[in-house]
């Protein structure tokens, strides 16, 4: 018999954590392969920390070997599955050799356990200082050899694949998986060596526990972060646990020799436990409770608050400028129960300070000029500004600048609105009809949402910019489209004229040829119609529109393309038809949009297609992974595109013609995907071309009939 030491209770801590370990990747971790087979290896893990607690607690030695005996069953498996842990890694394929090899190295420790049954391991107990320890067999020798050789192996798989693996989150994974190896194995190794009479203390429960933890971080987190960072916040940790423990226990120490002239040191192990866990168990249980009761006393407020957080992390996604003040003013105003508010921004082509919105008493002046005092100091400043700090002169003298502008207009906070150090404006809030202060916690919340609104706010300037950009390209595009279709047009357009011209000339001849007069004057309005129609298709054509989403019948503008590029086709001598496949769907867009598309990918079709070729335009119903598509084939006979440049034909201004401008085919493309559909190209060198546009049909697959294939040509 001895005396029972302290000692266990670190090992039990460990069995502990590392069951709670077990529990919580069993709970978060992905349902697979690695996740089995840690929840395995931690309870094995606690098995083998439960050995130690044996070890250190229980004072008979028979009783102690007892216990022992299927503690260390369960013990044994460990070691298999650290190697079987990192086999296990998902995104890999284990080969043949290597299950084989696990598969043998489970039989062995399987065997192992099988001897343990009968004392052929472990065949007594001995005294040490801190408890009792294992006297082996020459068994016990193979088990370590073994241990150290299912590390080892651990080691060099992890090893390979952090040099081999392309994945950056696996990468990842796997520093944190060798950083807790680092850990565990020098500790681990002074468990073994006081079983060959080396006199040093155990402390490999505290390297397991701590491998247990940085493996099962790894493995069940969703996001990681770099392992520099836990690193140095654990280092950090750490050292503020010590500084506040360390002052504490030392001063215990010495009570204890004043009240009883000798150090305990059972009392003072437990008092040392006692202070870690207080430390570490604080600031969890203060922030929880500080919710509880928030949520209990002060529900309201609890909820307004979590209100305006969410809306802080969504106000980045907002894109349009209005709507983006209008929300960010809405909600401060609700939150915060507030008088009056006023969002101020800088006009970039003025340099001012503009007023946007005002809820409540509207501000005295709705312009700050930019060398007015108050712009001087956002200019400088990104902190919040609070009233009573102003008055009270806890800024320093400047703080007289501003206090008669907070005055004048009633405003007890001005929030700037800063992306890095550039002041975009500010937000203005008025006293709160409660009465109630603004708190450090209300401060901390209005810079937060000020923060993510600034971004915002750059945010909707720069998109506002980006469409004023795609703009300016759609309709030179337009413009250029609008040259070419005008150059044709208008050879087209003489031709009548001149037989028009040649009726004039004629008539006075012929007056009393009554076959001639009707004939030509039936000829002359025909001819007149048609040039009417394509000066009204083309001045439409040359309008820019605003978007106008509605249903839109392919036929109708498909006829309008074709009439458009006619007289093209006919200058090219390129037969340009309509293929009727009877499919008559109805689409969800703009008009013009499409017209503008289908110009720009016919027109490319013809001046691609050499003289006597054909180019076709067909529509059908299909179905895609995403749903019902409106499919518009437009074939040609041309060239082909080669496989190098298929995927450049996209990119603005790439163009393969001397004079183009590289625009119709990005418009396109820009076009259809902003109205959820896409665009395909099936192209073989000399054979020709084949352009697929697919868009959204409008609420069902539109109108089918049955007729047979027609053609019309132009």
């Amino acid at each position: 018999m001895r005396e029972m030491s302290y000692h266990w209770i670190i090992p039990l801590a460990a069995t502990l954590a590392t069951v709670g370990l077990g529990l919580f990747v069993l709970r978060a971790a992905p349902r697979n392969e690695l996740r089995k087979v840690f929840v395995f290896g931690a309870v094995s893990l606690a098995f083998w920390n439960l050995i130690y607690v044996v070890f250190y607690s229980v004072g008979d030695r028979n009783l102690a070997f007892e216990l022992l005996r299927p503690i260390r069953s369960g013990a044994m498996f460990l070691f298999p599955a650290v190697l079987h842990l990192t086999l296990s890694l998902p995104g890999r394929q284990r080969h043949v050799l290597l299950r084989r090899i696990l598969a043998l190295d489970y039989a062995i420790f399987a065997g192992l356990v099988l001897a343990n049954a009968f004392d052929l391991v472990v065949k007594d107990l001995r005294v040490v200082q801190w408890g009792y320890y294992s006297v082996g067999t020459p068994l016990y020798g193979l088990f370590i050899v073994l241990v150290l050789a299912n590390f080892i192996g651990a080691f060099t798989v992890l090893i390979y694949e952090y040099r081999t693996t392309n994945d950056a989150r696996m990468r990842l994974q796997l520093k944190f998986w060798l950083f807790g190896m680092a850990i565990a194995l020098p500790l681990g190794l002074t468990n073994m060596l006081p079983a060959y009479g080396v006199p040093i203390y155990p402390l490999g429960n505290l390297g397991s526990a701590a491998w247990a933890g940085i493996v099962a971080y790894a493995i069940a987190r969703h996001r990681l972060m770099d392992i520099d960072i836990v690193v140095s916040k654990g280092i950090a940790y750490l050292g503020g646990l010590v500084l506040l423990v360390l002052p504490a226990f030392l001063l215990s120490i010495g009570m204890q020799r004043l009240a009883f002239g000798e150090v305990h040191s059972d009392l003072s192990a437990g008092l040392l436990m006692l202070l870690v866990s207080m430390a570490v168990l604080f600031p969890v249980v203060r922030s929880r409770a500080e919710a509880r009761i928030e949520r209990s006393l002060f529900p309201q407020k609890q909820a307004s608050r979590q209100a305006l957080a969410a809306f802080a992390r969504s106000v980045i996604r907002i894109l349009d400028r209005e709507r983006l003040i209008r929300e960010c003013c809405d909600k401060l105003h609700e939150v915060f129960s507030l008088e009056r508010l006023a969002l101020f921004v800088l006009d970039d082509t003025r340099g001012s300070i503009e007023l946007e919105r005002a809820l409540g008493t509207p501000p005295s002046s709705s312009s700050f000029a930019a060398d007015h005092a108050l712009s001087r100091w956002l200019s400088n400043h990104t902190d919040t500004i609070l009233r009573d700090e102003l008055e009270q002169g806890r800024l320093g003298p400047v703080a007289t600048i501003l206090v008669d502008v907070c005055r004048v207009n009633n405003w007890e906070v001005v929030v700037p609105l800063a992306t890095g150090n550039v002041v975009r404006g500010f937000i203005a809030l008025g006293p709160r009809r409660d009465l109630q202060a603004f708190t450090t916690g209300d401060l901390d919340l209005l810079s937060s949402v000020a923060a993510q609104a600034s971004i915002a706010l750059e945010n909707a300037r720069l998109y506002e910019e980006l469409r004023k950009s795609r703009d300016i390209i759609n309709r030179t595009g337009r413009l250029s489209a609008l040259g070419t279709l005008a150059a044709g047009i208008a050879h087209e357009i003489r031709n009548p004229l001149v037989s028009i011209q040649t009726f004039f000339q004629l008539a006075p001849e012929r007056l009393d040829d009554e076959e001639f007069i009707t004939s030509f004057l039936g000829l002359a309005e025909a001819e007149v119609q048609r040039i009417s129609s394509l000066i009204d298709e083309l001045l439409t054509f040359a309008k820019s529109p605003a978007t106008s989403v509605g249903e839109v019948d392919v036929g109708d503008v498909i006829e309008r393309t074709i009439t458009l590029l006619a007289p093209q086709a006919k200058a090219q001598r390129v037969d340009l038809r309509r293929v009727e496949l009877g499919d008559k769907p109805i689409l969800l867009g703009d008009p013009d949009h499409i017209l503008q598309v289908l110009i720009n990918i016919v027109l490319n079709a013809i001046q691609a297609t050499p003289f006597g070729g054909t180019v076709s335009v067909a529509t059908r119903l299909v179905e895609h992974e995403l749903g019902p598509f409106c499919q518009i084939e437009i074939r040609d006979t041309g060239p082909g595109v080669p496989a190098e440049i298929r995927e450049a034909i996209f990119n603005p201004f790439f163009t393969t013609k001397d004079k183009g401008t590289g625009l119709g085919l990005p418009i396109a493309h820009q076009i259809v995907s902003e109205a959820g559909g896409f665009i395909s190209l099936d192209s073989t060198v000399g054979q020709g071309s084949r352009f697929f546009i697919y868009l959204p049909l409008a609420g069902g697959r539109g109108e089918v009939e049955s007729d047979k294939e027609s053609v019309r040509s132009a």
